[in-house]
């Protein structure tokens, strides 16, 4: 999925909210969210079967990690609702390919973070540090903000040291 349909689709469920709130969007897409406090190392996964989608969430996270995964967990249904049928175990965040996680990962970024605010701060300095604090999200996804922003034209250098799996590395 390049990085325009992918900030497209993003931009139509954005549509379902008010906000950047990642549970009405859920919400207005139809797809139930479970916040469970019993997963140890699992943040959240997503499924879908027989017409319902799901996403099952853990609980134990703070909020700025529940809302992202939450967001990671909406990109797979707006971008890889059929891979999630096959198996419950088999489509949590760390065992689906890079490209796939990437591409929930980059549509997460769109979901969290609206480009020309993003832009304009950098445009006064704000460093990339200070931004991802201000924005409410991990390094790592405003990272991959960059290069989606990059791709779709914005005149962006962004640094290639980002870590696009770096959902693995958090426990709850």
């Amino acid at each position: 999925m390049n990085a325009k349909n992918c900030y497209e689709l993003a931009q139509q469920a954005l549509a379902l909210s008010a906000r950047r709130d990642p549970q009405e969007i859920a919400d207005g897409l139809g797809i139930d969210v479970l916040y469970e406090d019993g997963y140890h190392d699992l943040l959240g996964m997503y499924y879908a079967n027989w017409g319902h989608r799901f996403i099952f969430l853990n609980n134990r996270l703070d909020d700025i990690w529940q809302r992202m995964v939450l967001a990671h967990e909406i990109g797979h249904d707006q971008l890889h609702r059929e891979l999630a049928h096959e198996s419950l175990q088999e489509f949590n965040l760390f065992q689906m390919n890079s490209r796939t996680e990437y591409e929930a990962n980059a549509f997460a970024s769109h979901l969290l973070m609206d480009n020309d605010d993003v832009y304009e701060r950098l445009q006064e300095g704000c460093d990339i540090p200070a931004l991802a604090k201000e924005q409410n999200v991990n390094i790592n996804l405003l990272l991959i903000k960059l290069q989606q922003m990059a791709a779709l034209g914005y005149d962006l250098r962004v640094p290639d040291c980002g870590d696009s799996h770096f959902f693995r590395k958090i426990r709850a």
